[in-house]
């Protein structure tokens, strides 16, 4: 039973800052009062955060295989606390998923971010081992992306809820809602009009069963002739 026994907190975040001196992980552990657990790159030793509890240190009092400090204290918070709310924040490029080192245990989480307080750029390659490695509920992906070519084609997998803002030509529309059908709000910031036609036939078609709500944006607003083209509409009554 004492092994079995979980901490219960509100949330628990894995930040991944721009600077990886400054990598943490933040818990609530009472009403308004945050624990911070600092990790950085294992060789690289930064000026910590004072309120913040040496990584490295506290990796020390934990039996694991690993030897990773960050998977060991990761692995051990993930094993004790039970979590309301289990969330990643990435603002930084991540080029190599062994970067992201607590993904070997734990892939399933309630919300990701991948995004940066200025402009963050993101290569093909590494989008898609973010996007193949984790499985989320929500994923709200704010970046650019030079590769107008590339198609991520793999399933978001659990995914309900999708934000998309600034490029959003990497995102295979083709089959979406069939591949993800636990979708339940999309928000799609300059979709092409045709793309946006093409999920319409598929909701329609029951692609999807339990989908709430669509924000699809757009400066300069979209043609209905384009994003209805193909579908019986009929005047509506309302005023």
């Amino acid at each position: 039973m004492v092994h079995k026994a979980k901490y219960q907190t509100m949330f628990i975040a894995f930040r991944f800052e721009e600077d990886s001196r400054d990598d943490h992980i933040e818990m609530e552990i009472k009403d308004g009062e945050n624990l911070k657990i600092s990790l950085s790159d294992s060789n690289d030793t930064p000026e910590r955060d004072p309120n913040a509890i040496d990584g490295r240190k506290l990796a020390n009092l934990i039996d694991g295989p690993s030897c990773d400090y960050r998977k060991k204290i990761s692995a051990h918070l993930l094993f004790i606390l039970y979590s309301k709310c289990t969330n990643v924040y990435i603002d930084r490029n991540i080029e190599e998923l062994g970067d992201i080192f607590q993904w070997d245990f734990r892939k399933t989480f309630d919300y990701v971010l991948l995004s940066a307080v200025g402009v963050l750029y993101i290569s093909p390659g590494s989008l898609q081992s973010v996007l193949n490695a984790l499985e989320s509920k929500k994923f709200e992906l704010d970046f650019k992306m030079d590769d107008s070519s590339y198609k991520y084609r793999g399933t978001l997998n659990n995914c309900e809820i999708l934000n998309v803002r600034d490029s959003i030509q990497w995102l295979e529309i083709d089959n979406f809602l069939e591949k993800n059908p636990k979708m339940k709000i999309l928000s799609l910031q300059d979709l092409p009009g045709e793309q946006i036609n093409n999920l319409l036939k598929q909701w329609i078609n029951g692609k999807v069963v339990d989908m709430e709500t669509w924000y699809l944006l757009r400066n300069d607003g979209y043609s209905d002739n384009v994003i209805f083209d193909g579908i019986v509409t009929t005047k509506t009554k309302l005023t």
